[in-house]
């Protein structure tokens, strides 16, 4: 069945399962975990996102979301790409990290927040690592059992539900004993995790919100990416396939169909290209970054200066 496409609303809860590479592992180290958190945070920070759950097994990772005004992908992306790209640095590796399109369900948040809470935070018990959720160091459990926020995990709003720290606690106890779930991953339409008509009520909500990711038009924001990056309009909209040129025209695409939410299609039209040759492109600079920090590093910077 082909994959939906990504829906996107302020105040989705989304429960978000990354897995590695051929179901490699994604963390070697005590090292890499702290790199996925301390990206973790950065980028959940930029984008204004809620942390309500996660936990860092070896090789895939659970998040439970809550979404600002900013979509998924944006946090997704940068997330993803700059831990690929300090973990392939830091074991002398190269190619993907984590295994093509990361999973996002979205969930409704009275029947499944403080379950998916609970479920997240006791993956490494079900597993058998250790023998109670407290052991582990990987996951959002602690923030919950100390009652303080941090810069990933604010637990105030779940410890308001369910009767503060005590209650929190108590839950999980009572989960301890659950095994695996596979209702939590049987969604409809490949998406939806609710009752009988939750994702029709999801799919009105996308489409009542649903915008053009800048108000701006895209003449404007290649006009400025173009000066951030030393060229002219002109050249990038011109035939020309000189390194420099050719070089600033797949950043720009980049920026605009990965980190701007515009359509490829839209994007080659006013480069005058085609979408093939614009979606190879905007791929192999994706495959780049995963091992260079610098092509990572200058499309934040141009991404951070067309958002703000």
């Amino acid at each position: 069945m082909a994959r939906r496409p990504r829906l996107f609303a302020a105040g989705l809860l989304y429960h978000v399962i990354v897995r590695g590479n051929q179901r490699q592992k994604t963390f070697l180290s005590d090292q890499d975990y702290r790199a996925y958190l301390d990206r973790l945070a950065k980028y959940r920070e930029r984008y204004g996102y809620s942390v309500h759950a996660c936990c860092l097994m070896p090789n895939h990772v659970h998040l439970l979301l809550e979404s600002s005004d900013q979509p998924l992908a944006k946090l997704m992306q940068g997330l993803q790409q700059s831990y690929s790209q300090y973990f392939n640095m830091s074991h002398s590796k190269v190619g993907h990290v984590f295994q093509g399109r990361y999973k996002a369900i979205i969930c409704a948040q009275d029947e499944y927040l403080l379950e998916l809470v609970r479920y997240i935070h006791l993956n490494p018990v079900r597993a058998g690592m250790v023998k109670a959720p407290d052991r582990y160091r990987y996951s959002g459990h602690q923030a919950y059992v100390e009652s303080k926020a941090g810069d990933i995990i604010d637990p105030g709003k779940v410890l308001k539900l369910i009767g503060g720290r005590a209650g929190y606690q108590r839950f999980v106890r009572d989960g301890m004993a659950d095994g695996h779930k596979e209702e939590y991953y049987e969604v409809e339409d490949q998406r939806f995790l609710g009752a009988d008509g939750f994702g029709d009520r999801v799919q009105g909500r996308a489409d009542a919100t649903k915008k053009v990711p800048s108000k701006r038009s895209i003449e404007a924001i290649v006009k400025q990416l173009a000066k951030e990056l030393g060229v002219s309009v002109d050249a990038v909209r011109s035939r020309e396939r000189g390194w420099v040129i050719s070089k600033a025209r797949t950043m720009i695409a980049y920026v605009m169909a990965r980190r701007l939410g515009y359509e490829l299609k839209e994007v080659a039209s006013y480069l005058h290209r085609d979408m093939a040759t614009v979606g190879t492109l905007v791929s192999r600079l994706y495959d780049r970054m995963q091992s260079d920090g610098g092509f990572l590093k200058r499309i934040d910077g141009l991404s951070k200066t067309v958002e703000s």
